[in-house]
């Protein structure tokens, strides 16, 4: 008996010796009721442990597949380093960045401690002089990340440009099952076993774009940035997922995204968390210099990783995730929503002459009158209208400022306007742009009032005739412009560029961060619901979410870079039933038929841009792409449109959810909403069977739950 016992306890002992040196250099950190948290002693890895999936995510590249896999030492060190430090000397660096993982800095010095639930990392890069403090703590089904600016150290000549945050957790080779989701476009999916992904260059994408690389200030032979309109990316490996939600210092933070090469085998995807912005050299004009600012972005980063439940989640399982979490953290709320179909009215604008300007009126403020009652008649019903370019000096001639052109009526016939509008059940607002300047208007200074950027350069187009206003300078003339607004009872404002971009000012005398300037743009959305009850914003920036209720130029695809495999409606189903959005005018589509199917399909609002007379009187003015849109030409195909959505199944599912989209075939998409209602989407030219019905060409049906 004893010898028996003594046999199971020497086993006992023999077990427990192999998992010991098994788990050698491995501290438990923290642990839920789902996730346990390890650190490894060297302070370079951390491990997360589900329970719920079995699975064992690391800031160490784990991928299955990768085994096998050859590996540079030097890159070895690259995918095993929790965190990458880019810095450079300000002094002698001529804009060089150095990328330096955790592993390959020989001087590191590394630390942790235990805080509530998680641990605070120091390192510190004697060869550069450069420290960092990263903390991580477990909440719940998610991993919190944070980067306080007070653990950030700058000893030397050498200064932080950006902190590269686990890239390697969101990691996979070329064999793997899966994808990486990011925010390009509406959303875009790279999958890890198509190979067209392979070589392709990093791509750093702005969080709510880069306004420096606005169309207005390029030339035609610049590229324009992508639109970011979320802090999101996820991951799919294996069946299992991960997301990421940038929840602080979104504003001046970037996600890469890297493929696959002949160096490094491996597809990864990131947050950067950016201290300092680089501009070119002006003093250079042999060749491109990089400069950096001189002093940096005193943020606080935090970033949240969420460990998905479902099994194999894919873009719409994501979605509905990140919709849930805008509900639960107070960003967005359920509310009664309406059909509606957006109206753009033109009214005038300039064109140009050697001596005067001429207006180029193309409708009046009683001409519209014209057009909504028309629209009425024939059945269009819950019209959102807006009047665009009727400003003194007409559209184009920012920044927007009353009195009202007189070409097109007076403060009376604006009124007439919109008691008309509001008689036929619709909303009126006015279109207005503070945020550029053009050089010819008045009352601003192009040398006080306009951006500065790092390289103490004003921010213009190469024939300085737009400037970006300082925005400071764009809060102050729009509260000029509401003193005036509030005598006529409008229903909301929208906002030209507010959307698509968030600026900044290095201006001496007006300093202002991203973070600030995206203050000063949610309260003139705040005092525009004060006023008026409603907001609106050209673009589709997430950082606006709860201050506007409509967003127009919401794209429906990608950028269109090499290593991404296909697009996906990853903001239309997380934000459908919850905001409304539109995509461009549909009279500005080569095809209405497919324009339509596409708004049926991604749930966006009916849009359309319309003028009295005919567009040719536009033809030598800077407003050149509004080349068809008179409403006697328009307004049979626009009543065709807007009934779809304002009538029927579809005005129905306004206010619900979007909880999956699905890709049947090449040409045939099914969109489920949260009511049970399928709606099926056919772009071929022959009619397809689906749902139990025939879906015709070029058409659509919806089915309610349970048939």
């Amino acid at each position: 008996m004893k010898k028996g016992l003594l046999l199971t306890l020497l086993c006992l002992l023999l077990l427990t010796s192999a998992v010991c040196a098994e788990e050698a250099g491995r501290i438990l950190i923290a642990s839920s009721d789902r996730l346990t948290m390890y650190l490894y002693d060297d302070c370079c890895r951390i491990d997360i442990e589900d329970a719920l999936t079995g699975r064992t995510w690391s800031s160490t590249m784990n991928d299955e597949t990768a085994e096998g896999l050859k590996i540079i030492p030097a890159q070895q060190k690259r995918i095993t380093s929790l965190l990458a430090v880019n810095c450079t000397n300000l002094e002698t660096g001529l804009g060089v960045v150095n990328n330096i993982s955790l592993k390959a800095e020989k001087e590191l010095q590394a630390s942790y401690e235990l805080i509530e639930n998680g641990v605070r990392l120091t390192y510190y890069l004697g060869t550069y002089q450069v420290g960092v403090q990263a903390e991580l703590q477990l909440d719940g089904n998610s991993l919190l990340v944070r980067v306080p600016y007070s653990g950030i150290r700058e000893d030397g000549g050498f200064k932080l440009v950006s902190v590269d945050m686990l890239p390697f957790l969101f990691s996979a080779t070329d064999s793997a099952e899966g994808f990486f989701l990011y925010p390009d476009g509406c959303g875009a999916i790279m999958e890890f076993q198509d190979n067209a992904h392979y070589k392709e260059p990093t791509k750093l994408y702005s969080v709510y774009g880069d306004f420096t690389r606005q169309e207005a200030l390029l030339d035609m032979f610049s590229q324009e940035e992508p639109q970011v309109m979320m802090p999101v990316f996820g991951m799919n490996r294996g069946g299992h997922g991960l997301m990421a939600i940038i929840e602080e210092g979104a504003e001046t933070s970037r996600i890469s995204v890297n493929s696959s090469n002949n160096i490094i085998g491996i597809n990864y995807l990131f947050a950067s968390f950016q201290y300092r912005r680089s501009f070119n050299d002006t003093r250079v004009a042999t060749r491109d210099v990089r400069v950096f600012d001189k002093e940096d972005i005193r943020a606080d980063y935090q970033e949240r990783i969420l460990f998905l439940e479902e099994e194999n989640p894919d873009y719409s399982d994501m979605a509905c995730v990140w919709r849930d979490y805008l509900i639960r953290t107070g960003v967005l709320a359920r509310s009664p929503r309406r059909a509606t179909v957006a109206i753009d009215l033109f009214m005038t604008t300039p064109e140009k002459g050697l001596l005067f300007d001429t207006p180029r009126t193309v409708t009046t403020l009683t001409q519209a009158q014209e057009i909504l009652t028309s629209l009425k008649a024939l059945g269009v019903e819950n019209i959102r209208a807006s009047v665009k370019g009727w400003t003194r000096d007409g559209y184009g001639e920012t920044p927007d400022r009353f009195p009202l052109s007189g070409a097109i009526g007076n403060d009376g016939d604006l009124k007439k306007l919109l008691d008309t509008a509001h008689g036929m059940g619709a909303t009126l607002s006015l279109t207005a742009n503070f945020m550029e300047a053009k050089s010819n208007q008045r009352g601003y200074s192009q040398r006080n009032d306009v951006v500065y950027t790092g390289n103490h350069m004003i921010l213009t187009n190469l024939d300085e005739t737009v400037f970006m206003l300082s925005p400071d300078i764009a809060r102050d003339k729009f509260g000029q412009f509401l003193k005036k607004a509030e005598s006529f009872p409008l229903d909301a404002v929208r906002f030209e560029r507010m959307g698509q971009f968030t600026g900044y000012n290095y201006g001496s005398r007006r300093y202002l961060t991203a973070a600030q300037t995206l203050d000063l743009y949610r309260g003139m959305l705040d005092e525009t619901k004060a006023a008026f009850g409603s907001a609106e914003a050209e673009g589709g920036n997430a950082c606006l979410l709860g201050h506007a209720d409509f967003f127009t130029d919401v794209p429906y695809e990608d950028f269109g870079y090499q290593f991404t495999t296909t697009s996906v409606p990853f903001y239309q189903i997380a934000l459908h039933g919850l905001v409304d959005y539109a995509a461009r005018p549909g009279n500005l589509s080569s095809d209405l038929e497919r324009e339509v199917l596409r708004w049926v399909e991604m749930g966006y609002t009916p849009f359309f841009e319309l003028t009295h007379d005919n567009t040719e009187e536009l033809m030598y003015t800077g407003y050149q792409s509004l080349f068809s849109a008179d409403y006697a030409a328009w307004q049979e195909r626009v009543a065709w449109a807007a009934r779809q959505f304002t009538q029927g199944p579809l005005a129905e599912l306004a206010g619900q959810l979007m909880m999956r989209h699905e890709r049947l075939s090449a040409s045939l998409v099914k969109v489920t909403y949260e009511n049970g209602t399928a709606v099926y989407v056919n772009y071929a030219h022959e009619p397809v069977q689906a749902g139990g019905a025939e879906v015709p060409a070029q058409g659509w049906i919806a089915v309610p739950a349970g048939q």
